[in-house]
């Protein structure tokens, strides 16, 4: 089955469990395909988390700072901050002074590496540290079909094989397609999206800050817009983003009722999120 189609859960509404990886931390899980073990993790760390003794992980992980921050390798990921590891690639002192939220993509099923186990030949390149505060938004080569939500983009990595994409996109408040019509599009590639603050109101809802959504290729959507703005982050799975419309119009609202399509396991959540005291 590997991933099904999750648009769009809130992760409030999911247990913390403890986090099998790094003692002192704490994961939602977001999504999982059942076939390579690939999954999306919200993990948060305990206030005074310390892990000095160096780590190698089997799986490709990108990830992202949501609050707080934590050091790793010599650096301070505060939030905003993000960072792709390699399978393999060494992991020393992780530290968290005051706890922090962290979002987290692995590519297949993570597992520790044992110390004399090889790291893959032929891993792409680590991002070690990006800091998305001291980037400028990139206005100039957005789809105009998308210019009714004034967006802008901050692309934090594009896989060099692949071309697979991971980037920062935000919409501008009271934002709606002309005339309160527009099209859909979909995609040849998985899709998948965490709200990070903000709004963003579809066919299935009105995304709050720490909603998130898996789409398989291929499932149209749209259109969209935004009462208060918004800020998420994107990633286009396992190859290029490319944008297909349809040729006809379809009505948008503000007022789209909360209608998800989750998998079995999750369907009890299937209800209107309550207001959020906290978003992570």
């Amino acid at each position: 089955m590997a991933r099904p189609h999750t648009e769009f859960l809130q992760n409030q509404s999911l247990p913390w469990e403890p986090e099998e990886l790094l003692p002192g931390a704490w994961t939602r899980t977001l999504s999982v395909d059942d076939e390579t073990g690939a999954c999306t993790l919200l993990s948060k760390m305990d206030a005074g988390l310390h892990f000095e003794q160096g780590s190698r992980i089997a799986a490709d992980e990108e990830f992202y700072v949501l609050s707080g921050s934590y050091y790793l390798n010599g650096f301070e990921y505060a939030e905003g901050c993000y960072g792709f590891y390699p399978a393999g690639h060494p992991r020393a002192g992780a530290y968290s002074p005051d706890g922090a939220v962290v979002l987290r993509f692995f590519d297949s099923r993570p597992r520790l590496m044992s110390s004399d186990e090889p790291a893959p030949e032929d891993r792409t390149p680590p991002v070690s540290f990006v800091d998305t505060y001291r980037m400028v938004w990139d206005r100039s080569v957005l789809d105009y079909r998308l210019n009714h939500l004034a967006c802008g983009r901050k692309i934090l990595r594009i896989d060099p094989v692949t071309q697979q994409k991971t980037f920062l996109f935000m919409t501008a408040p009271q934002t709606h397609p002309t005339n309160w019509r527009g099209p859909k599009e979909h995609h040849p590639t998985p899709e998948e999206a965490f709200l990070i603050a903000g709004d963003l109101t579809g066919e299935y809802g009105t995304m709050r800050p720490g909603s998130y959504f898996w789409r398989p290729p291929g499932i149209p959507h749209g259109p969209y817009g935004s009462r208060g703005g918004s800020l998420i982050l994107i990633r286009f799975v396992g190859g290029a983003h490319i944008n297909h419309w349809s040729s006809d119009q379809h009505h948008f609202d503000y007022k789209q009722a909360y209608q998800p399509v989750l998998p079995p396991e999750l369907e009890e959540i299937a209800q209107p999120p309550a207001p959020l005291e906290a978003p992570y």
